[in-house]
């Protein structure tokens, strides 16, 4: 009797030791080939579960996206207005070391998206539910009387959005900018005109 697979089990098999890889061994290590043999399987059968290596990339920045999207919703439970904003902030900033390991993912991912456009759906779904939540809790913001009642939260949620990944490759270039000190200065500098005193 033939072996009955879970595919969605082990698609999400294949992603885990591709960031488990990446973790461990850095970006440049991320290949096809080391999956395989993490996972102590030949080549060829990964693409059972994915057309091709983009596919798993794919994969492991929508479930990057998934994960953060859960921790923000964690980390602002009970919380509301700019707390609320602050701390979905900083879930979203490679600041520590699950958002630093996640980063190279994300940055590599981008790297695809500019020669296979059509991957970029996923960046587009981040930005929206981001986005929501961020515009969600800046409005309780203003209505609590944290921010400006003239704030303009469509302006500032973009920018902090920009701010967030711009801060991905800033962290993954090891630039001094993305040192998490001045990653949170640079919020600190969206909000500031805004904040009421």
């Amino acid at each position: 009797m033939p072996k009955i697979v879970d595919r969605e089990k082990r698609r999400t098999e294949i992603v885990d030791a591709y960031l488990r890889v990446l973790a461990r061994d850095g970006g440049r290590a991320g290949t096809s080939r080391a999956v395989a043999t993490e996972l102590g399987v030949a080549t060829g059968s990964l693409w059972h579960y994915f057309d091709d290596f983009d596919a798993v990339i794919a994969a492991a920045f929508h479930h990057i996206f998934e994960n953060t999207t859960a921790r923000i919703l964690n980390r602002t439970e009970g919380l509301r207005g700019l707390p609320a904003l602050e701390a979905a902030v900083r879930e979203m900033l490679p600041l520590e070391q699950v958002t630093q390991e996640e980063a190279a993912v994300v940055v590599i991912f981008w790297g695809r998206v500019a020669t296979e456009p059509q991957m970029g759906h996923t960046q587009i779904e981040v930005e929206n539910r981001w986005g929501a939540i961020l515009t969600a809790h800046a409005d309780e913001a203003v209505v609590d009387g944290a921010l400006r009642a003239d704030t303009p939260v469509a302006d500032l949620v973009d920018t902090l959005l920009v701010l967030t990944t711009g801060q991905q490759v800033e962290y993954v270039v090891r630039t001094s900018i993305g040192v998490a000190a001045r990653q949170w200065s640079l919020v600190e500098h969206a909000l500031r005109p805004w904040r009421r005193h």
